[in-house]
């Protein structure tokens, strides 16, 4: 893998209790995107690969109980396509690339 990537997904792994708290604490945490890039867990899902969108949105279609959605992006109308094609009562929640490297940075940790 590259180490760009290595250091993201490093990154995703410390941040990834707050999404689960912050999606009401149920059910199991997204822990890794694995090669696809998403995930779709009991209460939430997470999208970084927004290549994989059709395919994250009908797995989150497909999920009773999915309230929140996560995509990782820092691009503006890439947000705003997956956010039309969420499902209704699904909250899209933006989490800016940068904001996993600046919570690398935070923690003082040298990855």
């Amino acid at each position: 893998e590259a180490p760009l990537s290595v250091r993201h997904n490093r990154a995703f792994e410390r941040v990834a209790p707050m999404l689960w708290l912050r999606a009401g604490s149920r059910g199991r945490v997204i822990c890794d995107l694995g090669e696809d890039g998403w995930d779709v867990a009991d209460s939430y899902g997470v999208l970084e690969n927004l290549d994989q969108s059709d395919e994250f949105v009908a797995a989150v279609s497909a999920r009773e109980g999915v309230d929140i959605a996560f995509v990782v992006t820092d691009d503006d109308s890439a947000f705003q396509m997956v956010c039309r094609e969420l499902p209704s009562g699904v909250v899209p929640v933006r989490l800016y690339e940068s904001y996993l490297q600046n919570f690398e940075i935070n923690t003082g940790r040298s990855l």
